[in-house]
């Protein structure tokens, strides 16, 4: 299940890429660089398993890049982006662990854009923002690695952002330096799953199959796009799965063999929803949803393995939630942000979700049939703890 949801992620960034820009000489480029990597050491594990905190990594990117003379009002309202796929060689295997416990070095394969905030004739910077998958052969395991509380599935994600310059000094080449904060996780779908948080800092090279040059001015607007203006009606459902570090705890507490226990199996999470979006522009739309989930779940033996007692309120498989929903978007393609809080949750003393989420993920709106959409998104907790991935399908009217 893991190499198909890998595969049809990989499928989705491609076709992003695909349909996001003519696919050409003038508009093709490829970069290579290196990064220094740090390890950021926020958790007690970094103290106990990692003796060195600083490594290096390997970076190919081939993209896309728009360009002023295209005219089209996208491009120029988002100043002209690039966009493309990357693959990148971790070297963390070098670095020193304690013990017996090692990690692997991960390769990822990922879907980048860049957005200019500055630009002249030869110099441009502004943000990146990267999305993908790793992998990395070296994971958890309770007799063999018990310290590597890191990573316990070989595939994860990768999230990562940050600010890139690049300085044209010929004709179909330039320089590229960088920042960015990265972060690896598999959305717990399997436990332990502590991830990666990493700050990088790259240098390297950008070559362009046609001459460019950045014009300071922006050439002639054109017409405002085409779409839909006013309130949109959204119907989904998606499927993720969860596994539970509660669950690890309590087996653990036990004292059970790890035959009895190991890996945790994941539980299915599947989600129904409905929302209220308006759009205003081409590019922002803004509303509310509500979402019913059905968690499959062991939240009250969790309660009585760790704290030998029961939730007099009960326990119940389904949770509710209210969110406010802020999208972007970029043709057919929008990015979504929601904030909510539960209206409704009974997941006992131990189950450590709290009362709001969020949500972030990417859609794609198909031409035909008109209205269907497909997307993935993350599910969090308390703005920072992974609750699981979901893959929607829906439908707008």
């Amino acid at each position: 299940m893991k190499k198909r949801a890998a595969a049809l992620f990989v499928l989705i960034l491609l076709a992003l890429s695909a349909r996001s820009q003519t696919i050409d000489k003038r508009h093709l480029n490829f970069s290579a660089s290196g990064r220094f990597v740090h390890v950021l050491d926020g958790w007690d594990i970094y103290k106990n398993v990692i003796g060195s905190t600083n490594y290096d990594m390997y970076d190919f990117k081939a993209g896309v890049s728009t360009r002023r003379e295209d005219g089209g009002w996208f491009e120029r309202a988002f100043n002209y982006p690039g966009y493309g796929l990357g693959l990148s060689w971790q070297r963390m295997g070098s670095l020193r662990f304690k013990g017996d416990t090692h990690l692997g070095d991960i390769v990822n394969l990922y879907g980048w854009a860049e957005f200019d905030f500055v630009r002249t004739k030869h110099f441009r910077i502004g943000p990146v923002l990267e999305l993908g998958l790793a992998v990395c052969p070296k994971v958890y395991h309770p007799v063999s690695s018990p310290d590597n509380l890191y990573l316990s599935s070989p595939v994860f994600a990768l999230v990562g952002g940050g600010l890139n310059a690049e300085w044209l000094f010929a004709p179909q080449w330039s320089l590229v330096a960088g920042a960015f904060l990265t972060h690896h996780s598999n959305g717990m779908l399997s436990v332990p799953n502590y991830g990666f948080n990493e700050l990088s800092f790259s240098a390297g090279v950008r070559y362009r199959m046609a001459p460019a040059g950045w014009e300071t001015r922006r050439g002639p607007k054109s017409e405002l796009p085409d779409y839909e203006k006013g309130l949109h009606w959204n119907f989904y459902a998606s499927g993720g799965a969860h596994a539970s570090s509660v669950e690890l705890d309590a087996a653990l507490a036990a004292d059970l063999p790890p035959e009895r226990w190991f890996p945790i199996p994941p539980r299915a999470r599947i989600i129904a929803g409905a929302e209220g979006v308006w759009r205003y522009s081409p590019v922002f739309a803004t509303g509310i949803g509500i979402d019913i989930n059905y968690a499959e779940n062991r939240y009250r033996e969790t309660d009585l393995l760790l704290l030998g007692k029961e939730d007099p309120a009960g326990y119940s498989p389904l949770h509710c939630g209210i969110y406010l929903i802020q999208e972007f978007w970029y043709r057919r393609v929008s990015v979504h942000l929601n904030v909510g809080l539960h209206v409704f949750k009974k997941t006992g003393y131990t189950e450590n979700m709290g009362l709001d989420y969020q949500r972030i993920g990417i859609r794609y709106h198909f031409r035909k049939p008109k209205g269907l959409f497909a997307g993935l998104s993350l599910r969090v907790h308390n703005f920072d703890r992974s609750y699981c991935q979901e893959w929607c399908l829906g439908y707008s009217l």
